[in-house]
């Protein structure tokens, strides 16, 4: 009965979960996360001022309401590492300069137009949409072929 279950797992994350559009989501949630992870503070930052409570009345002269600060979930923060994992296979046998590969997948994912990757890159627009499907192909096809080496389930 494992065994049934373990081969049904396999054939539903091959068909389902490894596919371009959802490396594609993966990459978009992960570069929508990285905006909600606070940020480290600088050395030199007094950290006592995090643990006094202050408050204000609205007729004072320093009052200012305080924004509201989103912060990313643990679950967002496993989807983010999983993708920083994922683009780490990106490698010399996906493609020749895989560094580059990787940034424009980030870029991407980070919502840049065709255009100003295009800019960027120092190629047409076209060119830079196959390169960056063909790449997310390969890389589909390689996490495919390596599913037992990850050590995380796609969720």
């Amino acid at each position: 009965m494992d065994n049934i279950q373990a081969i049904n797992l396999k054939r539903y994350i091959e068909r389902d979960i490894l596919t371009l559009s959802y490396l594609s989501n993966l990459f978009d949630d992960a570069a929508r996360t990285e905006r909600f992870i606070a940020k480290p503070k600088h050395p030199g930052a007094p950290s006592m001022y995090d643990l006094l409570v202050t408050s204000y009345e609205k007729k004072d002269i320093g009052y200012y309401k305080k924004e509201l600060k989103f912060r990313a979930t643990p679950q967002q923060i496993s989807r983010w590492e999983l993708a920083i994992e994922v683009l780490m296979y990106i490698d010399n046998s996906i493609t020749d300069n895989p560094i580059e590969a990787r940034e424009l997948i980030w870029m991407r994912a980070k919502k840049y137009k065709w255009t100003e990757l295009a800019r960027h890159f120092g190629s047409h627009r076209v060119t830079i949409k196959n390169r960056y499907i063909k790449v997310l192909d390969k890389l589909s096809n390689k996490l495919k072929n390596s599913f037992d080496k990850l050590d995380r389930l796609f969720i």
